[in-house]
């Protein structure tokens, strides 16, 4: 998506030859690290939490309208450290086998589901979403890490630490896994594959909030090209496709959706307000510790 609308457009109008670095959000922040003083890219990915991080180390430009025009266009208070790509929430995706009807995150601690739950490889926004959930079903909430870790070692150790989102969706499909907490967009993509999967933005709770987002790498080699891809980035047409064809909630607020479009996304500033957001410096703060933990309580190694 990003080649067809964003660095097609970009070369054709510049003749520059937009490059793509593959890898995870961690990876990118990394690089920006490491190559503080000589940057090699222009635009990082990074998400939620890592933005904020990212802009107080002056590894990124502050997101200004005047240099990406269409970033006036994004919602209220979205633009966050850097610019916002995109919104999607954790939520649940279950097996229709062991839930028939869509559950809330509560239902997950029922006897017949422990042992059967599967998670992302922590550290990941999934686990940290996870961990904050459990901490509110026992009445607490993420800065609370004792409450969380034994409310959520509940459950048992998981049926299955997926790398491969085909593999836990088959094991689902099947009702040998009963349920995994899971970012919105990926799971709805392929709902259409998997006959009795089903997928729920929990009430109680609400879903937790996880928002992408596209940032200008500071003292970068290319500034003003850096900027025309993120303006592209930000527009009507590739926030569009974004919602059309991978689910992925718009964060520009002139994008119009079809009721059923809207009804796969998170879409509006009212929806966003729903979620879950989570105290993530505190969060990020504590993952080494966290991952420890993870391993011996959850995984149990």
């Amino acid at each position: 998506l990003l080649k067809e609308h964003v660095a097609g457009p970009l070369e054709a109008q510049t003749g520059a030859k937009v490059e793509f670095l593959l890898g995870g959000s961690g990876d990118r922040l990394s690089k920006m690290v490491a190559e503080r003083n000589n940057p090699t890219m222009d635009v990082s990915f990074q998400n939620i939490y890592e933005a904020p991080a990212a802009l107080k180390e002056g590894l990124v430009v502050a997101p200004d309208a005047a240099l990406v025009p269409a970033a006036a266009d994004v919602w209220a208070g979205m633009n966050d450290g850097c610019y916002a790509m995109s919104l999607v929430g954790l939520g649940i995706a279950y097996s229709k086998a062991v839930f028939p009807e869509a559950p809330e995150w509560a239902d997950l601690w029922k006897p017949e589901v422990k042992g059967k739950m599967a998670y992302a490889p922590y550290p990941s926004s999934e686990g940290d979403g996870m961990l904050a959930v459990a901490a509110r079903i026992a009445g607490a909430d993420e800065t609370n890490p004792d409450a969380a870790f034994s409310k959520l070692a509940e459950l048992g150790s998981p049926f299955l630490t997926y790398n491969s989102l085909d593999e836990v969706l088959t094991l689902m499909d099947a009702g040998e896994i009963a349920a995994a907490p899971m970012i919105s967009g990926y799971v709805i993509s392929n709902l259409e594959n998997y006959e009795g999967i089903g997928f729920v933005f929990p009430k109680n709770p609400g879903p937790v909030l996880v928002r992408d987002m596209v940032c200008q790498v500071a003292n970068s080699p290319e500034p003003e090209l850096a900027q025309m891809f993120i303006d592209l980035a930000l527009g009507v047409a590739t926030q569009t496709a974004y919602a059309q064809e991978l689910n992925f909630g718009p964060t520009n607020s002139k994008v119009v959706l079809t009721d059923e479009e809207a009804a796969k996304v998170i879409n509006t500033p009212e929806e966003v307000e729903s979620l879950l957001q989570l105290d993530w410096e505190y969060v990020i703060a504590q993952r080494s510790e966290w991952t420890d933990r993870w391993n011996k309580e959850i995984l149990g190694q």
